[in-house]
């Protein structure tokens, strides 16, 4: 089934309704807003938008971390997994919130310590805060980019 919604940077679309997300616990800072929708502007693209149901102003872009922190695996309690159903994090989809100075996107950033983990068998999804204090809050997506030649 379908499900026209209003977006923050593209207007209104119709979305599938497995794209709606269900945030119990809402996402940090923002604990009443509990239902979002995982978009995207094309496939090509590596950035993604959660954006909220109830509040068209409320979108966060968000990024798979194995993109560019290969290694990347946040540390969470099984009692984490257990809130949104989930046995083990090899089930779940693992996204970061993206932050894009308006003043240079290259130094854009990805928040490593508070990972959102979605589980896609049943649309539920938390952000937590990894238990690994390496992570940092603000990690350099293009790091280990390639140069461009000027």
């Amino acid at each position: 089934m379908t499900k026209e919604i209003e977006t923050k940077p593209f207007g209104k679309m119709v979305i599938d309704e497995r794209q709606i997300l269900d945030f119990p616990d809402g996402i940090l800072g923002f604990e009443n807003y509990t239902q979002f929708a995982l978009i995207e502007e094309n496939h090509e693209s590596p950035f993604k938008w959660l954006q909220s149901l109830t509040e068209l102003d409320l979108a966060f872009i968000v990024i798979q971390p194995d993109l560019f922190a290969p290694d990347y695996r946040p540390v969470l309690g099984q009692e984490d997994l257990d809130g949104i159903g989930l046995v083990s994090l090899d089930e779940a989809v693992v996204m970061t919130i993206v932050t894009i100075p308006n003043d240079n996107p290259q130094k854009m950033t990805a928040n490593l310590q508070g990972p959102v983990v979605i589980n896609p068998k049943n649309g539920k999804a938390k952000q937590f805060i990894s238990k690994n204090e390496n992570h940092p809050v603000r990690k350099m997506i293009l790091d280990n980019a390639p140069m461009e030649k000027v």
